[in-house]
């Protein structure tokens, strides 16, 4: 029998999630050479320029640019062209995150610039 009812995360236990996201992504050195080389970019990139640029494999770097969005990290547009064909390019505005601990909700990460 079903009741309607749905199971849901806290706000607490949301903001641990997506804390951990942030941090798992940080924690790889791909992700990190990729968010630096656009944070230096004039404008965005592709995945094929960022794989290049990064000297990551094309596959990776698509796995990679999925984490970091999932992560709040950087974001996606997609640019249409005259012939019909689209293709993504990525950004990031991100400079710093800050890491809070505490006793009472865990974990706390603070993405300066963030638009959720």
């Amino acid at each position: 029998m079903q009741t309607g009812l749905r199971r849901t995360q806290t706000d607490a236990a949301l903001a641990e999630t997506e804390a951990e996201q942030v941090l798992e992504a940080l924690s790889d050195p791909a992700c990190r050479r990729i968010l630096t080389t656009l944070r230096s970019a004039a404008d965005p990139m592709t995945a094929q320029e960022l794989s290049s640029a990064c000297d990551v494999p094309l596959s990776t770097t698509y796995r990679k640019l999925e984490q970091l969005s999932e992560a709040s990290l950087l974001e996606e547009t997609l640019q249409l062209r005259a012939d019909g064909t689209h293709t993504h390019q990525y950004w990031t505005d991100v400079d710093s995150v800050t890491v809070h601990l505490s006793g009472e909700d865990g974990l706390d990460v603070v993405v300066p610039g963030e638009h959720r």
